[in-house]
């Protein structure tokens, strides 16, 4: 599974966690993963937005913007993921499946944004 595949499932099951604290639940279209994990995702900075005394005033296209950011930055570890890969499992002999990358994702109120790292 290429390493945007599965840091996307880590952020799924970041994201079902979160929903379920906040008393949401994590619904399936079954259109497809990719399609339910962003509606989610949506409907989860939705709540963070609507609930939230510091993001008053911010509309729902910040919300997209959130996703967007999330994405990219999902997309750039995965690409250094693969790089980073490639180098230890050429230089200490190792198999790719021996290499577990665990992400952190934080959620920052004030910029309506997660971080991941």
């Amino acid at each position: 599974m290429p390493y945007f595949d599965q840091f996307m499932q880590q952020w799924k099951v970041y994201l079902t966690q979160q929903l379920s604290l906040s008393g949401l639940s994590y619904l399936v279209s079954g259109v497809g993963d990719a399609t339910d994990i962003k509606a989610n995702s949506l409907a989860y900075f939705a709540w963070l937005r609507t609930y939230s005394i510091e993001l008053v005033g911010i509309d729902e296209a910040r919300d997209n913007v959130a996703w967007v950011m999330l994405e990219k930055q999902l997309k750039a570890f995965a690409e250094k993921a693969e790089k980073g890969t490639f180098d230890l499992v050429s230089k200490l002999h190792l198999e790719e499946s021996q290499i577990q990358i665990v992400l952190n994702f934080n959620y920052d109120g004030e910029q309506h944004i997660v971080y991941v790292s």
